[in-house]
């Protein structure tokens, strides 16, 4: 039997990162259906002009959703279940929970302070279970909702320049597979959004510290989509009640099908995994070839401090 399509008319749907970029995008696809929509963010500024844009969508669309906003460091443990529990107050028990919060820092490894690692890891993966794990108990206890982590299309693979981004993304995958398994049983979903290279303010501050090499990859080998792109296909997909959510960039939607791993699958839609089996090697191996030799051709400038040879690389 079919899934139950989610419906969200008078929902509250909670988005953190949401005063712009996918989660802004995610917004306006959630009030235009009706939803209730609190939007979380650390910039108020940002989140008073993205309340009046939501707002005025849903005048547009006669939806009477309500939006409220509220600053929000997810990084706070504390801050988070202040706010959520002032959240739920106001629009009721959060339905459908969107963890989009994040940010990359780029560089080099060997030029990266530890430090780094750490606030990549505060935000990308503690930002994401600060605010789940305020909301997944009552879920459970209510026996409904839906819960939608945002990781990354650097989830599943890296490259030079993201050694401190990727693994935060990685590990978000990770909770978000245990927790699929682990509400077996239960009428709480989870879902997991691999997005592409989106046009973002966040993507616009990335591109502004990519190492050369980074950048000659991205641009060989994504394209960059606009949000409401993004956005209007992963609400699609919440909505179906899919587990891994899809993308509009088909290269990356063939590597989350060919890495998608010990996750249940579909008839007829396995016919499709075992297709893209087939073809994935070749396409994974064309791709990771062009990067490699990209990062080879690259070596000597990014290691000459280490090397002390000024640029020049060494046999």
């Amino acid at each position: 039997m079919a899934a139950k399509k989610l419906k969200l008319t008078g929902k509250h749907v909670v988005i953190t990162g949401g005063s712009s970029g996918i989660g802004l995008a995610l917004a306006l696809e959630a009030v235009k259906r009706g939803a209730n929509v609190t939007i979380m963010s650390r910039s108020e500024a940002r989140l008073k002009a993205a309340q009046l844009k939501l707002q005025e969508e849903a005048q547009k669309c006669g939806t009477g959703s309500k939006v409220v906003y509220m600053p929000l460091d997810v990084t706070d443990s504390a801050m988070v279940r202040e706010v959520l529990a002032e959240a739920t107050k106001g629009l009721g028990p959060v339905d459908l929970l969107i963890c989009n919060a994040g940010a990359a820092h780029l560089g080099y490894f060997h030029e990266i302070e530890l430090d780094v690692f750490r606030k990549q890891m505060e935000l990308n993966f503690f930002g994401v279970l600060n605010v789940v794990h305020v909301v997944y108990g009552d879920m459970v206890r209510r026996n409904q909702g839906h819960i939608c982590l945002v990781g990354s299309a650097l989830s599943s693979f890296g490259l030079v320049g993201y050694s401190a981004y990727c693994p935060s993304k990685y590990a978000v995958k990770g909770l978000a597979d245990s927790l699929r398994n682990e509400l077996q049983g239960t009428h709480v979903k989870v879902s997991f959004a691999q997005p592409p290279d989106t046009d973002t303010p966040g993507f616009a501050e990335e591109n502004k510290h990519k190492p050369p090499e980074t950048k000659e990859i991205s641009e060989a080998g994504s394209t960059v989509f606009k949000p409401e792109q993004v956005a209007t296909i992963l609400m699609a997909g919440i909505l179906r009640g899919d587990y891994l959510l899809p993308t509009p960039d088909l290269g990356l939607q063939v590597n989350v099908i060919a890495t998608k791993g010990l996750l249940p699958r579909s008839f007829p839609s396995v016919l499709l995994d075992m297709l893209v089996g087939f073809i994935a090697p070749l396409v994974h191996w064309a791709v990771v070839g062009m990067f490699d030799r990209i990062a080879r051709r690259t070596a000597a400038p990014r290691f000459a401090k280490l090397w002390g040879t000024g640029g020049v690389g060494r046999d």
